[in-house]
């Protein structure tokens, strides 16, 4: 079935050095500070290590940035047809990344006193509860939405009955309805933690009931233009890319065995619909950084809910070491230095991790334009690539 991997980061030991001056730490936090870049031998050489015969991926890079200094290897293609090569400025779709991002919207309304994290979705989307579906069970809260404790059926299980072709339009209600056509993976919501694509479509719904504006716009409003996302965008309806972009590839044979080129095949066009709330952005490695920078560093929420979007976790149970639990929006990892936070995200063509330092000092983005539509597990040698790079940064 065709499935968006569930980004269960296997993690790294992540060794913090200290923060910057007082005066280097105004320019940082200053968003567009004047960054220094360079190539770095060391990330260099794990890229070229992962689009290495025999592996599949037509590129990758690995972008790092530690204060103002930013480093960076990348290898690789970013088009086939063209030969563009793969380099971190380019646009891609980003996955589950989306996740963070949307949780900060939501949690930003939770600030303005128009939702509470204990509300029910019962009472805030009474029109979406049937008898015959999954909401007529217990009542599952917003913070359960957030948290993946919902016990809600991932929809992207559903999806392969569904599947007309890669451009094929998905309405967020028929994705949402997919998913709660199926019983809850367990009854009591809150118990245990099951990742869900539905619990963030739900969130989407909630959004725009509440501001009577579209989660696109809330994004560019809320988020976007205030950190200065300028490559960035949310693109539900289009499944083109604006811009110098990465074409994404993914191995389709195990539904269409013959066709050309089955495991390397042009899946760029594969519409964002189908990922909505939980998956759909379109941005850059260096916009990534600038958002979790800008997150963490108390930009976009009020102390107490960035607190309790990193502090009020549950164990992320059958995820992979160092992945210790998921807040309201992200994972947390275990490292030598303490909890790092950050998401991953898998769309068809696409794979992206992100991990940073609690003060949003140190950050890595990870991408490579190779995955498959059908197999769920990990790119082993993308993520050995990741880990390692992330022990790279200067002490």
């Amino acid at each position: 079935m065709i499935r968006r991997r569930s980004t269960l980061l296997l993690g790294t030991a992540l060794a913090l050095t200290p923060l910057l001056p007082s005066g280097a730490a105004a320019a940082e936090s200053s968003g567009r500070g004047a960054a220094e870049r360079r190539r770095d031998p060391a990330l260099q050489s794990l890229v070229d290590r992962v689009v290495a015969e025999p592996n599949p991926n037509p590129g990758a890079f690995l972008f790092a940035r530690d204060g103002l200094t930013e480093r960076f290897g990348a290898a690789g293609v970013a088009d086939r047809a063209t030969g563009r090569p793969m380099t971190p400025d380019l646009r891609f779709r980003s996955g589950s990344v989306t996740k963070t991002f949307t949780a900060t919207v939501v949690l930003q309304l939770v600030a303005e006193r128009r939702v509470r994290l204990d509300d029910t979705v019962q009472r805030l989307l009474p029109d979406q509860v049937r008898t015959d579906n999954a909401l007529s069970g217990a009542p599952i809260t917003v913070r359960q939405l957030l948290n993946h404790t919902s016990g809600l059926h991932d929809y992207v299980e559903g999806l392969l009955p569904h599947f007309r072709g890669l451009d094929q339009y998905w309405p967020r209600e028929q994705l949402i309805g997919i998913g709660l056509a199926h019983p809850r993976y367990f009854p009591a919501p809150g118990t245990r933690f099951r990742y869900s694509n539905t619990n963030y479509l739900l969130l989407d719904l909630i959004v725009e009931r509440l501001t009577d504006r579209d989660l696109r716009t809330n994004l560019e409003d809320r988020v976007f233009t205030p950190v200065g996302l300028r490559d960035t965008s949310y693109p539900l309806a289009r499944t083109t890319i604006d811009g110098a972009h990465v074409r994404g590839y993914a191995d389709i044979s195990p539904l269409l065995p013959d066709a050309p080129d089955a495991t390397r095949c042009d899946v760029t066009a594969f519409s964002p619909s189908e990922a909505g709330a939980s998956g759909a952005l379109v941005t850059t490695a260096t916009d990534i950084a600038r958002f979790y920078r800008a997150l963490l560093r108390g930009r976009l929420l009020p102390a107490p809910l960035l607190r309790a979007m990193l502090t009020d976790t549950v164990p992320a149970t059958g995820s992979a070491p160092p992945v210790v639990a998921y807040g309201l929006g992200l994972y947390v990892y275990a490292t030598d230095r303490g909890p790092a936070y950050g998401h991953g995200g898998s769309a068809p063509g696409y794979l992206t991790f992100a991990l940073n330092s609690r003060d949003g000092h140190h950050q890595l983005v990870a991408h490579t334009n190779w995955n498959s539509l059908v197999d769920s597990g990990i790119d082993e040698d993308f993520w050995a690539a990741f880990q390692e790079g992330y022990r790279t940064r200067p002490r």
